[in-house]
């Protein structure tokens, strides 16, 4: 056999498995969304949504040098935490940590110069507006899914506040103090749910990889492919997608591939589960290396569509688009 190499048999249990986690990297995290959502944004239909949002992450990105250092769960904490399989940082730890107040106070004072609708001006001056105890009583509301209709012009701002307080708290972990959990449906840094999974490969590695993607605080787990992130199920799984005439297509699991989506497919897909009626969209950087979990996800509302139509429910909200009570 020829125009080939042979791994040594003594070196094939020396091939590294890819990282189950994968921490956020702050220096990019918010900037290359930005930079992906400015690129979705010309002509789409929802144009002046997702330039606002593009608008929102760069102040994510500028309000990081100026966030004070906040509080980290010590090394015994976290232990603890891996020990008995609970999440690193648990979501209430934002309670009493003056981090995320600071990271709304940046958040709000640089948007106030971006060019925004009147309605998302009027949200932010009464957000500003707020005492530190209404703040926080409008982020617990946030965190249980009970805004109030008048309230949903605050989410995006909260959303961003709380989003770059975790974020920053997950880069500052150690990967290897990070625990394997049983549960994989949840972070195991924030225990919050993937707002989306992608496929790439891994660096140094040609297998096509998925990792679901923490809307809260950006780190990305590994999962096995072909399997619903709800409930576990390996069966009723499908793929589907929307075509260039607004209909959702469907394939099943075996063409689910990285060659696939290198020849054409579409970046987005739901992955919809028929044992429990869940769908979580899935994108492939095989074939847009530049796909963002967040910003993707906002600019293909139209699949969330027509995934309910047909009968599918998110397994969890994007955090920029919790509504709240009705």
């Amino acid at each position: 056999m020829s125009g080939g190499s042979v791994v040594p048999i003594e070196e094939i249990g020396n091939i590294r498995p890819p990282p189950f986690v994968r921490l956020p990297d702050l220096v990019t995290v918010f900037v290359r969304r930005a930079e992906r959502l400015e690129k979705l944004a010309p002509g789409h239909v929802l144009e002046g949504w997702l330039r606002f949002m593009a608008a929102l992450s760069r102040a994510q990105h500028e309000a990081l040098r100026r966030l004070p250092p906040g509080s980290m769960p010590g090394p015994d904490e976290i232990a603890a935490a891996r020990e008995a399989q609970r999440p690193a940082l648990e979501s209430e730890h934002w309670q009493g940590d003056a981090t995320w107040p600071a990271a709304l106070d940046e958040i709000l004072r640089i948007m106030a110069a971006v060019n925004k609708p009147a309605a998302a001006e009027a949200a932010r001056a009464s957000l500003a507006a707020l005492d530190t105890e209404e703040r926080a009583a409008l982020v617990s509301r946030y965190l249980s899914f009970e805004l109030g209709a008048g309230e949903r012009g605050a989410a995006p701002y909260v959303a961003a506040a709380l989003q770059l307080y975790w974020t920053r708290m997950a880069a500052l972990l150690d990967p290897a103090a990070v625990g394997l959990r049983d549960d994989k449906t949840a972070c195991p840094i924030c225990g919050g749910p993937p707002v989306a999974s992608v496929v790439s490969g891994a660096e140094g590695d040609s297998r096509s990889l998925r990792y679901l993607c923490c809307g809260l605080c950006q780190t990305q787990w590994n999962e096995v492919r072909i399997k619903c992130t709800a409930c576990g199920s390996t069966k009723g799984i499908a793929y589907h997608h929307v075509d260039q005439g607004g209909t959702a297509t469907d394939e099943p699991p075996a063409r689910d591939t990285g060659e696939r989506a290198k020849n054409g497919g579409p970046t987005v897909r739901a992955e919809t589960c028929d044992e429990c009626k869940t769908y979580l969209k899935i994108l492939y950087r095989e074939k847009d290396v530049g796909a963002d979990p967040v910003a993707d996800d906002l600019a293909t509302l139209e699949l969330d569509i027509l995934a309910s139509e047909a009968g599918y429910h998110r397994t969890a909200p994007n955090p920029f688009l919790i509504l709240g009570e009705t």
